[in-house]
């Protein structure tokens, strides 16, 4: 008897890991992911050869690899592939520094996959390449395991013909070009992802160590806090209380990073003073972001900051946040408040990389798409996007 009860707890355990997916559907996400990657690739090389490059000292290339692997070494990821090399100046240094703005978990996995060691790595025989292709690894393994499990979280809700159309508008993101490259949005969709599709598995210590990682990725990681709090307050009696307690183990990581490294270097606030003057974002001020475009200042279609673009698919964000809203509460939650972080630092800019990874809208907007003429509106949107993103991206000639 003894030993049948540790057998069906066994099976027990093991099924609540079990995908929704045949091979068949694995297969199929399999291809799909390497097609469209390779379009990526095919569309930034035709970029760089037919289109205006920025040019400067700044805007460094890689030694060696060629435009296919050049195209992916642009903006922050020059900054993930010197951390991941050299570790952070503000730790170094023991000073402040524009590095603090990004954490840790990212560029500790790229120096881990990349091999790195202070006289070089196996994958080249230059650092910088070294660190592009452990980047580019690491972001790509996220992506895919991210897909996996958006297929199968929006399978289990919705049924398999959503979960097709979310995992397709994964795949033909806006932001394509940073989901696969040197940068944190795989990573930080996988954890997130994963956070509910735990939960959902009776799971909830082991997602709230994702969520914990998700907090040392991005700083909106932070966003998956209130919904950890409601998922816990909505749970039975007997759990509500511990679960209450251990959701707030996200948060003090996040804050314990931010102010440990501060204190590091003799002054806690360091991380956010070093926001406002190096990277342009003044936490607390969130009407500024709106009213610029009001304000008589010159607004490009496309830029840095500010950019119409911005505004127009933060307005789409907000909305698509609140019908996450009504779908689910904690998808609501972590949705809007990983997009008034952002919005409250007084800048829309970068607003469409924070919003595109933000999983419950990518789900909203799947159940949306299922007319014809809505999934061609959809699909032609974000791929029309995301052309023009790879373009300027490679370029030198926009960030997103």
């Amino acid at each position: 008897m003894t030993r049948v009860f540790v057998n069906l707890s066994r099976q027990a355990s093991l099924d609540a890991f079990n995908l929704r997916l045949n091979r068949r559907d694995f297969f199929l996400l399999l291809v799909a992911f390497l097609l469209t990657r390779a379009l990526i690739v095919g569309v930034g090389v035709w970029s760089m050869d037919n289109q205006p490059m920025t040019e400067g000292e700044e805007y460094t290339h890689l030694l060696d690899g060629g435009a296919a692997l050049d195209m992916w070494y642009r903006w922050d990821a020059g900054f993930y592939a010197t951390i991941a090399t050299y570790g952070y100046d503000w730790m170094n240094e023991n000073r402040p520094a524009d590095d603090m703005a990004f954490f840790p978990l990212y560029p500790v996995l790229v120096h881990l996959v990349s091999g790195l060691t202070p006289t070089g790595c196996a994958l080249s025989p230059y650092l910088s390449t070294c660190a592009t292709l452990g980047g580019l690894l690491v972001s790509n393994l996220a992506l895919f395991a991210a897909l996996i499990v958006l297929f199968d979280y929006v399978r289990g809700h919705f049924g398999k013909p959503a979960a097709w159309r979310a995992a397709t508008l994964l795949l033909v993101s806006p932001i394509s070009i940073f989901l696969s490259g040197v940068y944190t949005e795989s990573l930080f969709l996988l954890l997130t992802l994963l956070t509910f599709w735990l939960i959902e598995r009776r799971w909830f210590a082991v997602a709230i160590l994702t969520a914990a990682l998700a907090c040392l990725t991005r700083s909106v990681g932070v966003a998956l806090y209130p919904a950890l709090l409601w998922i816990a307050w909505q749970s039975p009696r007997e759990q509500r209380v511990l679960r209450l307690i251990l959701a707030q183990i996200p948060l003090l990581v996040f804050l314990g990073y931010i102010f440990g490294a501060g204190i590091s270097v003799g002054d806690p606030f360091a991380y956010f003073q070093t926001y406002e003057s190096i990277w342009g974002r003044t936490a607390g001020n969130p009407i500024e972001a709106f009213t610029v475009y009001i304000s008589g200042v010159d607004v490009a279609l496309l830029g840095w900051h500010p950019a119409w673009l911005d505004l127009i698919l933060t307005l789409i964000f907000l909305v698509l946040a609140a019908l996450a809203w009504r779908k689910n509460r904690a998808w609501g939650l972590f949705a809007l408040f990983a997009l008034l972080i952002p919005i409250a630092s007084g800048t829309l800019s970068a607003m469409p990389r924070y919003g595109a990874v933000i999983f419950p809208l990518t789900i909203v907007l799947a159940l949306y798409a299922d007319k014809l003429w809505r999934a061609f509106v959809i699909y032609g949107a974000s791929i029309g996007l995301a052309l023009v993103t790879i373009s300027r991206f490679v370029t030198w000639r926009w960030i997103a």
